[in-house]
């Protein structure tokens, strides 16, 4: 049986993870067996950073209905493809950041995704790190090592030090 793709990213207190992962759904296995995979490897919440255009052209729409009726939470924060976030993300992540951050105090494991699972996964991977005390180094030197496509676009390199520059002022 084939496996959806997996790229477990512990954190440097607890035993939360971040999952890393490609769009479930895509590679090969159905929407719901790639979920149902992730809900079993102890996953308690979803974040998908890919637009509804996105997923309506993968006719995956219904991830939020399917992932929900695993007994997960899921958060849809829409990047587009190859450019950094957004006012509307970071609106959005006004709610989804402090519930994220709240899921990984208590230990649990969230899936990160957008379609290949590098470009705006990474980003976001490391923008949580980095809101969590982690060094922009660091964090970009772990993410490359899990997914070496992560933060290979400029505005890519420029959000997350802007992320970093945020908490430090904060």
């Amino acid at each position: 049986m084939s496996l959806h793709p997996t790229f477990p990213l512990r954190l440097e207190q607890g035993s939360a993870q971040l999952i890393l992962t490609p769009c479930p759904g895509t590679k090969d296995i159905s929407l719901t067996s790639s979920l149902k995979q992730l809900k079993d490897s102890g996953v308690s919440a979803v974040v998908t950073l890919m637009t509804s255009a996105e997923l309506s052209a993968l006719s995956l729409s219904d991830i939020s209905t399917i992932t929900r009726s695993l007994g997960m939470q899921w958060f849809h924060l829409a990047i587009e493809d190859d450019c950094a976030p957004d006012a509307s993300f970071s609106e959005s992540w006004k709610t989804a950041g402090p519930a994220i951050h709240e899921l990984l105090n208590r230990d649990e494991h969230i899936a990160v995704h957008c379609k290949g699972g590098s470009g705006r996964t990474g980003l976001v991977s490391g923008q949580i790190l980095i809101e969590r005390g982690e060094e922009l180094s660091q964090v970009i030197e772990k993410i490359q090592k899990l997914r070496p496509n992560a933060f290979k676009l400029e505005k890519h390199i420029d959000y997350i030090k802007s992320v970093e520059k945020n908490v430090i002022n904060s």
